[in-house]
This record gives C-alpha cells, structure tokens and sequence, in this order.
C-alpha cells in the first residue's frame, strides 16, 4: 500500500516529476480537459494516477538518476509539463477534425454567425460544430478512447524517463506534417454536405433566373439551413463511420508520437 509519510527526499521529487506530467496532460488532453470537470477533480485524478504508476517509475535507476541530476529540478520540471502538454495535445486532434468540419457545414448553411460556448473545445462553436463534437464525444467513449489515452500516458514513462534533462524535438516535426492529413479529413467530412449546398445555391439561382418575382434573399437563406438540416440527418451514417475511421487514425498517431520521445 502506497504510503507517502515513507517517502525519502529523493522519492517525493520523483512523485512531484510524475505528477507535474499527469497533471499537465489531464488540463490539455480530449475528454479530460472539459470544463464541465472541475479542477478539484483533474487534481484528484492526477494524483490517482500518479500513485498508481509511482512503484513501477520509481525504480532505483531512475532514484539514481535523480538524486545525480538533482540541481537541474527546473529542466526536469519544465521537461515533464512540456511532454505531458504534448501527449495532450495530440490527443485532441481528432475533436480538432470534427470541430473544423462542423465549422464548415455551418458557414455553408448559413449558420456561421449563431456561436455557443463549447466547452469540449473551450471556445465559442456553432450548432452543427455541437452536434458533432457531442457525436464524435460519444463515439470516442464508446469505443473506450479515454482508455487508450490513459494506457499511452503511462506507455510514455518507458519512452521519455522521468528524472532526465534531454528532449527529442524531431517528433514535433512530425506532427506538423500530420496535421495537413487532419486537415484533409475534415474536408472529407463536411464534403458530402458541403457539394449539397453548392447544388442547392445553383438551383436557387437558376429559379431566381426563371422566376424573377421570387424574393431569392429572403428564401434562399431559410430554404438552405432547413435542406442543410436534413442532410446533417442523413448523412450521420456516414459521418459515424468516417469518426470510426478517424479515431483509428488518431489512436495510431497518438502512440507513434509517444514512442519518438
């Protein structure tokens, strides 16, 4: 049984190192981070974490380590928050992909302007960018993404020790270039919706063309949010299954930036 009063020095600045991680990514990471979770919570949930991997971090290496590099806490501090950040970071860009698609469906139906608070993203958002981001929410809860996010977590202690001063940097790079892939898919989501708003406006033309007595700005507006509507419907099978898709792609990424520590 973990007992914190036992604690040596050094093992109590290996407890700090762990935690200034977990804490780190439980405030950047998906799911986690939302600001329907209070903060005393996300406290609590680091240190659960914390004391649940300390036995298998805290090995007498890794004391050692510490106890050598101790006048270098800072940069081992700094080092632990930038990586748990990191892993947090990368974490959330499958919510990135939905949140932008859902942006892009809504300024095509018209509905850019009616902003809410979206506290998954922590940021104002749309209608359409909700809806997906509760779907893509669900969707990720479902197929238990919030355990792989944790199983990486503790997978990144046997790739980035605690208790060391250097940081590989070539990852971030990689990243970078798989954001353009992110952005890709987005498009790929909000395609569909996106080409039936197009046909729409040129159908709406051609009628104001053919019937010059319709007033096109005051229907056109109403007729295309109410058919963008109905193919939001629609489309949701589709839509699950690209998440599907995405979250693979997310989960796959996700553990290859731990390993490149």
């Amino acid at each position: 049984m973990f007992n914190f009063s036992q604690l040596n020095e050094i093992q109590i600045l290996m407890f700090g190192l762990i935690l200034m991680r977990m804490i780190a990514f439980v405030v950047s990471s998906a799911i986690f981070s939302s600001a329907n979770i209070s903060v005393m919570v996300k406290i609590l949930f680091s240190i659960t974490l914390t004391i649940v991997v300390f036995q298998t971090v805290a090995t007498s290496e890794a004391l050692l380590r510490l106890k050598e590099l101790e006048e270098n806490l800072i940069i081992m501090v700094g080092r632990e928050l930038l990586i748990g950040i990191s892993l947090g970071f990368v974490t959330r860009f499958f919510f990135f992909v939905i949140a932008m698609a859902g942006e892009i469906i809504s300024i095509s139906m018209g509905l850019g302007q009616a902003q809410m608070f979206n506290p998954m993203m922590g940021n104002m958002g749309n209608a359409v960018e909700q809806f997906y981001t509760i779907i893509a929410t669900l969707i990720y809860l479902s197929i238990n993404g919030h355990h792989y996010m944790i199983q990486g977590l503790v997978d990144s202690f046997s790739y980035a020790q605690v208790a060391q001063v250097t940081f590989q940097t070539a990852s971030f790079v990689e990243i970078v270039y798989k954001i353009q892939n992110y952005f890709t898919f987005a498009i790929k989501i909000a395609a569909p919706i996106l080409v039936a708003m197009v046909i729409i406006q040129v159908g709406i033309a051609l009628l104001s063309r053919t019937v010059p007595q319709i007033n096109v700005l005051v229907t056109a507006s109403a007729l295309t949010t109410l058919l963008g509507i109905l193919l939001v419907f629609i489309s949701l099978p589709l839509l699950i299954m690209q998440m599907g898709g995405l979250v693979d792609l997310g989960t796959i990424d996700f553990f290859k930036f731990i390993k490149t520590f």
